[in-house]
């Protein structure tokens, strides 16, 4: 996947865009395409070793698409530790609750699903990641 003009790096190997025409061809490809834009959406998955998790805001003051894209996710755990903090951060100053909540669960679904990843995908854990990341309990949250 190229970088398009519209995406924002936020770390290295974790960047954000709002390009619709990505985003769409994103979910076609990886059969996650849902035809029902009444009500907002988060939709997770993987393209080759990229972890992808697309979020579409139904509300007429903010509708649209958004892609947050972890670049060879099963070697960047900080990378998903950061990308679940700001949904955190989202759900604790009150944005689109529920639709965040279904974001940072999907982010923490896929860092504790990590080891099962780097087997199915025969990778070690990177020699550049040797902090053992761990993300705070939010079942309560």
């Amino acid at each position: 996947m190229t970088q398009s003009s519209q995406a924002i790096y936020l770390l290295k190997d974790l960047y954000v865009t709002k390009e619709e025409v990505e985003i769409i061809d994103s979910l076609v490809d990886s059969q996650q395409m849902f035809y029902d834009f009444s009500k907002n959406k988060v939709v997770s998955f993987i393209q080759e070793t990229d972890f992808h998790l697309v979020i579409y805001n139904a509300d007429e003051n903010d509708k649209g698409f958004t892609m947050y894209i972890v670049k060879d996710f099963c070697n960047h755990e900080e990378e998903l530790v950061y990308l679940r903090n700001i949904f955190q951060a989202l759900v604790q100053q009150g944005v689109n609750i529920h639709t965040m909540r279904a974001a940072r669960s999907k982010v923490e679904d896929i860092f504790y699903m990590l080891e099962t990843f780097r087997a199915l995908f025969h990778k070690q854990k990177s020699s550049d990641d040797s902090t053992p990341y761990s993300l705070p309990d939010s079942i309560m949250h």
